[in-house]
């Protein structure tokens, strides 16, 4: 390859050229100046098309907006022969850094590349339609002659992307993954009694992920963005389901619980000389402990339920004396098979009293 002077003429001739090239009509300009972490992969083989210098081959990939805007270069492979890169060159002014760099190539061959959702300053980029630009030469390329070029589109936000792009006569065996880093969100807020009193240990519960009350009351629960079912459980009191809560990337949604006492004669709630502690630890992956204080030594049961409210588990246990007893869970049900992860109610009956708490197998 000879290299040629870039004179003002052809500069001019470029400018004219790449607006059709790389600023085509209605690009999306962004909404959403989020800045969603993640990593995107990007493959491609370039095939010849039988240049001048076949199969030798000069290259390159770089990001640029929805707006054709200069991104950063991720790979060139064309020390020597960059100003046959036309296109990249109108688009970034050569620019570099970060870049991997190489000679140009012998032959054709599959790239892999990634990128952190970073320009070439280092700085996180909005979320918002992106492309992925391919440009190779085989040839002296000019502003009339030039090299091939493949441009992919993709939005960059927190949705995952795995796109197989189909082959076409240059540019073969495209895939392209994007893999944002989502950031959790937190469910707060504070668990009261009647009288505005704060609850100590209750349980609050959404999804696989569970947390208690403070002595204060407060709780604060870290969970992945999504509508959730949260229950707050506390022995002595009624059990409140909140439906709906809707958790964002990075913020904090609050959500208070007032919880009613039990009376004694619910046949179906928990009388107050038969106790349940929460269970610990939960969530759980192999074994939980339940401890339980019972008002008389005489025989009671042990149910675990799944939330269809098929029964896995039921013992019959003696005491041999009252007080507080300590039983075990491993997950399994009641002919030895690990159980699924989940939510489950563990109920403790002695008499006409009756105990339910929930825990959660991981």
């Amino acid at each position: 390859m000879r290299k040629t002077a870039v004179t003002i003429t052809l500069i001019i001739m470029l400018s004219l050229l790449l607006a059709d090239l790389i600023n085509p009509a209605g690009s999306v300009i962004f909404g959403d100046l989020r800045d969603t972490d993640g990593s995107l992969s990007f493959s491609v083989r370039t095939a010849t098309y039988n240049g001048a210098y076949a199969p030798r081959n000069a290259g390159v990939i770089w990001i640029t907006n929805s707006q054709n805007q200069f991104i950063k270069t991720i790979k060139i492979w064309a020390n020597s022969y960059r100003y046959t890169l036309i296109r990249w060159i109108a688009s970034s002014g050569q620019n570099t850094t970060g870049a991997v760099t190489s000679a140009s190539y012998n032959n054709h061959q599959l790239h892999n590349v990634t990128w952190n959702g970073k320009n070439y300053q280092n700085q996180d980029v909005p979320d918002g339609e992106y492309k992925i630009n391919v440009e190779f030469t085989e040839h002296n390329a000019n502003a009339n002659n030039l090299g091939k070029f493949k441009q992919v589109t993709f939005v960059k936000g927190p949705d995952p992307i795995d796109i197989n792009i189909p082959n076409e006569s240059y540019f073969r065996d495209m895939h392209l993954v994007w893999q944002p880093v989502i950031q959790n969100g937190i469910i707060s807020g504070y668990v009261r009694d009647e009288s505005n009193q704060p609850i100590l240990g209750a349980i609050i519960q959404a999804g696989a992920f569970s947390t208690s009350s403070q002595s204060d009351g407060h709780y604060s629960l870290t969970v992945p963005p999504g509508t959730y079912t949260v229950m707050c459980l506390n022995t002595g009191y009624q059990e409140i389901i909140a439906t709906d809560v809707v958790v964002t990337s990075n913020q904090t949604t609050t959500q208070d619980f007032i919880m009613m006492t039990v009376a004694n004669d619910d046949p179906l709630s928990p009388a107050a000389s038969l106790s349940l502690k929460a269970p610990y630890p939960n969530p759980f992956h192999q074994e939980t402990t339940i401890r339980i204080s019972l008002p008389k030594a005489v025989p009671y049961t042990m149910e675990i339920f799944n939330l269809r409210g098929q029964k896995l588990i039921s013992h019959q246990l003696i005491p041999q004396s009252k007080g507080e007893q300590q039983l075990s869970w491993d997950g399994r049900d009641m002919f030895g098979k690990l159980c699924p992860p989940g939510i489950y109610q563990i109920s403790i009956n002695q008499g006409t009293q009756k105990i339910r708490t929930r825990v959660t197998l991981r």
